[in-house]
């Protein structure tokens, strides 16, 4: 099973599963998973392809790929905000393992002695478990949200006026809600 990770199948294997978990985090997800998934997209299935296309040797700086690091850093950035923000746990995984491998870039450049294996397992392992993180958290989010109807993607904010704007409109919907309902003659 190893052996078919560590063949030369693994970049196949994981643009399946990221396309695939992507995909469905866009179609089946709320804000997080979406922030999430699009940024996976764009940074490491897009941009990445483009410039392996175009680059085939991409320019490095002491052993480390630029343009990888760069979109590391960023895709970094996003997530960090995105779990600060967002009414989710499993996106504390996600940012975390990306810190991972942005500090992978960091050692590489400052010590020469790390191996390239160890370094590209640094930077790839990484993108494996926030995949199958991302998935897990797309599933608990459908459960959630069939189970329990429609929650918060955002965490509360810190300014009292902008929870009494949220709330005012959740107080809205639901008046709606129940006039239609009462219109139509069903009930909830």
């Amino acid at each position: 099973m190893l052996d078919l990770f560590a063949s030369e199948y693994r970049t196949v294997l994981q643009d399946i599963l990221a396309w695939s978990v992507c995909l469905a985090a866009l179609y089946w997800g709320s804000g997080p998973e979406r922030i999430v998934a699009a940024t996976w997209l764009a940074l490491f299935e897009i941009a990445a392809k483009i410039y392996r296309s175009v680059l085939s040797e991409g320019y490095r700086l002491h052993d480390v790929d630029v343009f990888l690091a760069t979109t590391d850093v960023l895709a970094g950035a996003i997530w960090i905000t995105v779990a600060l923000y967002a009414n989710r746990s499993y996106t504390f995984w996600i940012a975390g393992l990306q810190l991972l491998a942005v500090l992978a870039h960091l050692a590489r450049g400052a010590a020469e002695m790390i191996s390239p294996i160890g370094y590209a397992t640094m930077v790839i392992a990484p993108g494996w478990f926030q995949l199958v993180f991302l998935g897990f958290g797309l599933v608990l989010h459908f459960r959630r949200k069939k189970r329990f109807g429609a929650y918060r993607d955002w965490r509360s904010p810190q300014n009292p006026t902008e929870l009494r704007v949220s709330q005012a409109i959740g107080i809205w919907k639901s008046r709606l809600r129940r006039t239609i309902e009462s219109l139509l003659g069903t009930s909830s």
